[in-house]
């Protein structure tokens, strides 16, 4: 009789992020998680993962030291995607608009590798992305009102139009002071199913099919939705749609042609140069959406 196959190894990332899924609130498991990260190069992602492990209760004597040494390892964010830089300085900026001391506790709902984490680095920090470590930001494990601040930046035109009230809400369950969402919304005029298939067509990207399988939400959906909710809003226009999608193609073929130097200082020159330029009444790329909780003030 043949021995049967072995099945394949699972990695220590693996077996971390399956142990969170299961146990998400165990700061051991994230500890573990920002190790395996750590051990096989995923500095961000580390940097991000041992965070949230202090935040969760892990020893400091083992976090503190990592993320001071990763902190130094980190890319100059400078060069980072300039898409994504700016969501990250707008989100920042917002947050620190409302607590000017950075001294807060934060849950990052949808935020990829935690990317956010290197823009505010006094807050307590907490990433909750599925197919990172395992947290669903549809079914939160936190308990109510237990982050001054949940942010959201670029996932609730990801959901289906039908779960939206179910993850707005799961998102504000958690806050005690406000939330934050930075979103694409549907804005008219701007040929949005013929420069997502452009997307799509041009680049294959992911986010663009997914964009047109679930829609763009409108501004006067999350405004009525706060509105029933009994929370105060603030709506404030983000980026230049015209930019953005120029963006979008500069870096795709950029890196397609082998040039990644040149990709990296053309983001380096519209961060640091035009950064503070591109919010567009008339043509945004997203609205900021701020909700204020438990009559918080917004001003």
């Amino acid at each position: 009789m043949e021995n049967a196959e072995s099945a394949p190894e699972i990695s220590p990332k693996e077996v971390a992020k399956n142990a969170i899924a299961e146990q998400p609130l165990d700061a051991s498991h994230h500890l573990a998680f920002a190790e395996a990260c750590e051990a096989a190069g995923e500095i961000e992602l580390a940097f991000a993962a041992y965070r949230t492990a202090q935040t969760l209760g892990a020893d400091a004597g083992r976090t503190g030291p990592k993320i001071s040494e990763l902190a130094a390892k980190l890319p100059d964010r400078q060069g980072m995607d300039h898409n994504q830089f700016f969501r990250f300085k707008t989100l920042m900026d917002e947050l620190l608009r409302l607590d000017p001391s950075g001294r807060f506790s934060l849950l990052d709902v949808g935020g990829g590798i935690g990317r956010l984490s290197q823009f505010l680095p006094d807050c307590d920090y907490c990433l909750a992305e599925p197919w990172v470590n395992g947290i669903s930001g549809t079914d939160l494990p936190f308990a109510d009102h237990s982050f001054d601040y949940v942010v959201s930046c670029h996932v609730l035109e990801h959901i289906p139009p039908g779960d939206r009230d179910r993850f707005l809400s799961e998102l504000a369950r958690p806050a005690r002071k406000a939330v934050v969402l930075l979103n694409p919304f549907e804005v008219p005029g701007t040929a949005i199913e013929e420069r997502l298939q452009l997307f799509l067509d041009l680049t294959g990207a992911d986010w663009a099919a997914e964009h047109l399988e679930c829609t763009l939400p409108t501004v006067e959906y999350v405004e009525n939705w706060a509105k029933a909710n009994g929370y105060s809003t603030r709506v404030r226009p983000n980026g230049t749609l015209t930019t953005t999608a120029a963006m979008v193609f500069v870096d795709y073929y950029g890196h397609q042609s082998g040039n990644a130097e040149a990709v990296r200082r053309i983001n380096e020159f519209f961060n640091t140069r035009f950064s503070h330029l591109l919010d567009s009444e008339d043509i945004p790329n997203a609205y900021l959406v701020t909700f204020g909780l438990d009559g918080q003030s917004l001003d």
